[in-house]
């Protein structure tokens, strides 16, 4: 008897960050597909996205998709449209009743985003993003190199859907969960997570690839198992 196909496995990355922050995923998962982030357009809404994004992935079948941060946001919703087996979440969240409380009161704020600096910030991270900030403030400085390489409009247009967004996908498939325990941006104690990382902060791809990519493979064989 054949032993069952791998599954092809599609991860979004953070908040208009890149496919970098999935680089160990990249070396332990040869299938591994990160797509780069399309253009938002003036109308777009969080769902009008998706809808592109998962006409551009439609033709991987049997595939397992998730994402980190906003990504697994954006996984949750893709999935909606594509019916994959598994969605994964790194460092995310499943509904907007998880987000942080300081982000259901931004919401008010909405208006001003598209307003930040958002060249300014990046400027203003550098120092945090070096060496000398991952020695000093490891947590932080995972989100400052995650922030300094983004495209400002789309991490303004990413920002502000996040601030607007309200209704929790509802997907026909298994969904896994796991989450660091110092993750700042993303609270753990308003999620409810599978997995735990001791000590991981918001970007646990980049700081624990050993645990996630563990995490990563178990869902693989669980979900291979199933079928």
């Amino acid at each position: 008897m054949a032993a069952p196909e791998s599954p092809s496995l599609i991860l979004f990355s953070g908040l208009a960050a890149d496919a970098d922050v999935f680089s160990p995923q990249k070396i332990a998962f040869p299938q591994l597909v990160v797509p780069e982030w399309p253009t938002p357009q003036v109308d777009d809404s969080l769902d009008t996205y998706c809808d592109r994004l998962a006409d551009e992935l439609r033709s991987h079948e049997n595939v397992i998709i998730g994402g980190a941060s906003f990504g697994g946001i954006v996984a949750l919703h893709v999935a909606q449209r594509l019916k994959p087996l598994a969605v994964i979440l790194i460092g995310s969240v499943r509904s907007p009743e998880e987000l942080p409380r300081i982000a259901r009161f931004c919401r008010l704020l909405k208006p001003v985003v598209p307003l930040i600096p958002g060249r300014l910030l990046q400027f203003c991270c550098m120092p945090l993003a070096s060496r000398f900030g991952r020695y000093f403030a490891p947590h932080l400085s995972g989100l400052a190199r995650q922030f300094r390489n983004s495209d400002p409009r789309l991490f303004k247009w990413s920002l502000s859907q996040l601030l607007g967004w309200k209704c929790t996908p509802a997907v026909n498939c298994a969904v896994y969960h796991i989450h660091g325990d110092w993750d700042l941006a993303l609270p753990i104690r308003y999620t409810r997570p599978d997995e735990v990382i001791a000590g991981g902060g918001h970007v646990i791809s980049l700081t624990h690839p050993t645990e996630v990519n563990r995490f990563i493979q178990s869902v693989i064989d669980q979900t291979v198992a199933r079928e």
